[in-house]
């Protein structure tokens, strides 16, 4: 399990990943399978050279390689091969498909993985997040602009969830986008309650995250995170999000900030 976010929104983007692994263990017997849970696996990347940034959920491993470790080698070794964010999206979708089999639909999400990939690029003379979701099974986001049909849910594909042109229709409103994946069904349902009543809050001058900034929403994605690690580390469930949280913001200027705390 895991927790991993991305934020789109006029301020700039921020993205914040947990960095607990959970894997399957045999007891010494050989007879049971029981979850260990690892903690201080690095999720978020920065990628440079675009001044962008990735993050991964799903599979613990491709090709027997740690994904942490597998996603770093992707980004430095294909560096010269990658001069603009879609160049980076179909050059992992492509990498993916060689490493990761179909999955079977009827039994999904099982196998599942994906990978958040964002930076700003230039729409009509001015620069705005660009956001792609790469990963195996449906999109929900393709589905609900009749897309879907694009894309073989069995196999990995880089879904554009997020282009320019979409952030801008979204930001003229005053609006933001959010991505969640890995295990952020409660995280989805809690935050919808706590906003509200962070809203009523706002009404009487009280205002959560503050200031509004990039820096500031990045530690509000940091805070939700954490907030999920210490409810499941009081329940009786595995607490398969946990751990140091690293995040990463992006403005128009480029990275401004990369850190795990």
């Amino acid at each position: 399990m895991t927790l991993v976010l991305t934020e789109l929104s006029l301020l700039g983007i921020a993205m914040a990943a947990d960095s607990a692994v959970t894997t399957p263990s045999l007891t010494p017997n050989r007879q049971r399978i029981f979850p260990r849970v690892l903690i201080g696996v690095t999720k978020l990347f920065p990628i440079h050279k675009l001044q962008a940034g990735v993050c991964a959920w799903g599979l613990g491993q491709i090709s027997a390689i740690d994904t942490d470790v597998w996603l770093k080698n992707f980004i430095v070794s294909n560096e010269d091969r990658y001069s603009a964010l879609q160049d980076f999206v179909l050059l992992l979708q492509n990498e993916l498909r060689k490493h990761v089999p179909d999955i079977d639909l009827n039994q999904y999400p099982y196998g599942t993985v994906g990978f958040h990939v964002t930076g700003f690029v230039e729409w009509k003379g001015r620069k705005l997040p660009d956001f792609y979701h790469v990963h195996n099974g449906r999109s929900q986001v393709l589905e609900s602009r009749g897309q879907a049909s694009q894309i073989d849910p069995r196999r990995v594909n880089a879904n554009h969830d997020m282009p320019p042109e979409e952030c801008e229709k979204l930001f003229s409103q005053g609006m933001a986008y959010i991505t969640r994946n890995g295990d952020y069904q409660m995280y989805a349902a809690l935050s919808s309650l706590v906003e509200q009543f962070f809203d009523m809050l706002g009404k009487r001058g009280f205002q959560i995250p503050y200031p509004p900034s990039l820096k500031a929403r990045a530690e509000y994605l940091r805070f939700w995170i954490k907030t999920m690690s210490e409810i499941y580390r009081l329940s009786n469930i595995v607490p398969g999000i946990g751990g140091p949280v690293t995040s990463l913001i992006i403005s128009e200027r480029g990275i401004e900030g990369y850190e795990t705390l």
